[in-house]
């Protein structure tokens, strides 16, 4: 492997304030079990004539990756990679209903224009100016790792210096009713179900102003706890580090019994005295949560007294996904 990987900015739009990390010391509390993303005022982010074109996954994750641009002082980044499960969900509702209700006829462009997932990468693209590797992961619970996996593997082989990965997702009610129904969401005692927008900047310059190291990255088929055990082990000793030097390991446990068996095995075998965290009691559950879990993780290194750090994203379809932090 060549040189280091870092986490250099991190932004959020999510049921928390956003562009913030209030959630840290002011988390807003939900007891429903459906909430909406927080919006930010868009048009101090993007003109007015723009922002009544686009649909709300568009705007925020336009603004979040407007602002780690910002942040970085990067303006054109060597990759734009997008994880999106169910994509722009909302203009996708509204363009069916249209061709049902007018029958194929008197139809706006602009819902059908916005309906596939890789209009997330390509509206940041067009935005920003950017003509560089552009590409989306639409997989579910694991589309953001996948994402994250990508832009890892290209730094590592020196064919990017940096690369801007996020994790967007919306809901709509319609479609929470329906994972309801599957158990999925909406399970006495879970967290609620949120929206997600995550950007970050990730890069091989060292500097101290970089949030953490992005020591080591595992996306993998959780065949069994064996398998989970056998990948972990691995991704600690590349690191050159061992098991008792994880001081903290974040966890998608949600109040979902089928979700949280998922983790058990690994926590009390291996974690038994290891302190365990959660994040989506602050920022809820939905396909790219993983996102908003790796950002608390990054924000907490950088201000915390915290020196190796484990995030782990086990799914109800079998993927999972680890990643090691370090602080700089």
């Amino acid at each position: 492997m060549m040189g280091k990987v870092y986490i250099q900015a991190a932004e959020q739009i999510s049921i928390q304030t956003p562009l913030s990390e209030e959630w840290m010391h002011q988390p807003i509390e939900y007891h429903e079990p459906f909430v909406k993303a927080v919006n930010p005022a868009f048009r101090d982010y993007i003109a007015p004539n723009e922002v009544r074109r686009m649909g709300n996954i568009m705007k925020r994750a336009l603004v979040t990756s407007l602002k780690v641009l910002k942040d970085t002082g990067i303006a054109h980044p060597d990759a734009i990679i997008t994880g999106t499960s169910i994509g722009s969900l909302d203009y996708t509702e509204k363009f069916l209903d249209a061709l049902t209700e007018n029958g194929e006829e008197s139809l706006s462009p602009t819902y059908f224009m916005q309906t596939t997932h890789n209009t997330v990468s390509s509206t940041i693209s067009i935005f920003t100016g950017t003509h560089s590797y552009n590409t989306t992961y639409s997989h579910g619970g694991i589309s953001f790792d996948l994402a994250l996996k990508d832009a890892w593997m290209q730094l590592h082989l020196g064919m990017i210096s940096n690369a801007l990965v996020g994790g967007y997702d919306e809901m709509v009610e319609s479609y929470f009713r329906l994972l309801q129904k599957i158990g999925y969401v909406g399970v006495e005692g879970m967290v609620p179900c949120g929206e997600c927008s995550m950007s970050m900047m990730l890069n091989k310059k060292e500097s101290p102003d970089n949030l953490c190291e992005l020591s080591g990255l595992s996306v993998f088929r959780m065949k069994s706890y064996q398998n989970v055990r056998k990948h972990l082990e691995s991704l600690v000793e590349k690191a050159e580090l061992q098991m008792r030097d994880i001081q903290i390991v974040m966890t998608g446990l949600n109040g979902n019994p089928q979700n949280d068996q998922l983790y058990q095995p690994l926590l009390n075998d291996l974690f038994p005295q290891t302190k365990i965290m959660k994040y989506k009691h602050l920022f809820g559950e939905n396909y790219t949560a993983s996102a908003l879990g790796l950002y608390a993780s990054a924000h907490l290194m950088k201000k915390q007294d915290i020196s190796v750090m484990l995030v782990v994203n086990c799914t109800l379809n079998g993927d999972c996904s680890l990643v090691l932090l370090k602080a700089i």
